[in-house]
């Protein structure tokens, strides 16, 4: 009696391990089916309104609203990184970062360091002066105190108009300029037309921008590291701007944010 249970006892062992291996079987292939997540980094900054800004401690604007649209189309988690524009070129080098989106302009200097998306944005560069200045023409901003944004393209292009060395040229690092220009500490700043647009409308600033014609117009891409990593980034993104031109979804995102269309060369 005891030997048939003892074999009984072995059978049911047996079988019980067959089914846990192949319950263990299973779960290996079931997860070995599963995608890795496809993630792409954003480095950005809090402080560029209307572009990409925090408020009430939420990144907003148009590249936020672009890029959690990419991911979207192209099949990506959209992960951002908030950073000062100083210190984002130098987190895409470290490769903390796949891009940076902030109104970043594709200069041929940079195309020598880096890949680029298609364009998604053109924007021109004015100055900003008080409303009762009387400068407007670029020789009035000889002997000119003129603010700008340090590292960007924005201080390369100035710096190409003076090439005489005439004006002081002041860069800020993430502080907002205007207000120094409303107070008389800057004669002017030079900035792009939309930002400060949306600035001075937003702030309700006593400030204008000058009727200048200085022909500084800026192609905006999304730089990514010259590597085999960026080449299929590049690729999915492409498509996915490709495709928010064709159905106008770059416009729409354009006019919430700027009030005018600037994702058309014109």
């Amino acid at each position: 009696m005891s030997s048939k249970k003892g074999i009984i006892l072995l059978m049911l062992v047996v079988m019980l391990g067959t089914v846990l291996l192949a319950g263990c079987g299973n779960n290996t292939a079931a997860t070995a089916t599963v995608p890795a997540k496809k993630v792409i980094i954003v480095g950005t900054s809090g402080e560029y309104l209307p572009w990409c800004f925090k408020k009430a401690d939420q990144l907003q604007g148009f590249e936020i609203d672009v890029w959690n649209e990419i991911g979207k189309r192209a099949g990506y988690d959209i992960e951002f990184k908030v950073s000062k524009f100083s210190g984002l070129f130098g987190m895409l080098d470290a490769g903390q970062i796949d891009t940076v989106a902030h109104q970043i302009s594709t200069t041929e200097e940079r195309r020598k360091k880096y890949d680029f998306s298609d364009s998604y944005a053109y924007s021109a560069y004015q100055f900003v002066v008080p409303k009762d200045s009387s400068l407007k023409n670029l020789e009035d901003f000889k002997g000119k105190k003129v603010g700008v944004v340090l590292g960007g393209n924005g201080e390369k292009t100035l710096k190409e108009l003076d090439k005489n060395h005439e004006m002081t040229i002041v860069p800020y690092d993430g502080t907002p300029m205007e207000k120094d220009v409303e107070i008389g500490r800057l004669d002017a700043a030079w900035l792009s037309a939309i930002k400060a647009k949306t600035t001075i409308e937003l702030g309700s600033l006593n400030l204008k921008l000058a009727t200048a014609k200085t022909g500084v117009f800026e192609i905006n891409q999304y730089p990514f590291r010259k590597d085999d990593k960026s080449k299929p980034l590049i690729a999915d993104v492409n498509k996915a701007i490709k495709s928010m031109h064709m159905d106008g979804t770059f416009t729409n995102l354009s006019m919430k944010w700027f009030g005018v269309d600037t994702t058309k060369q014109e």
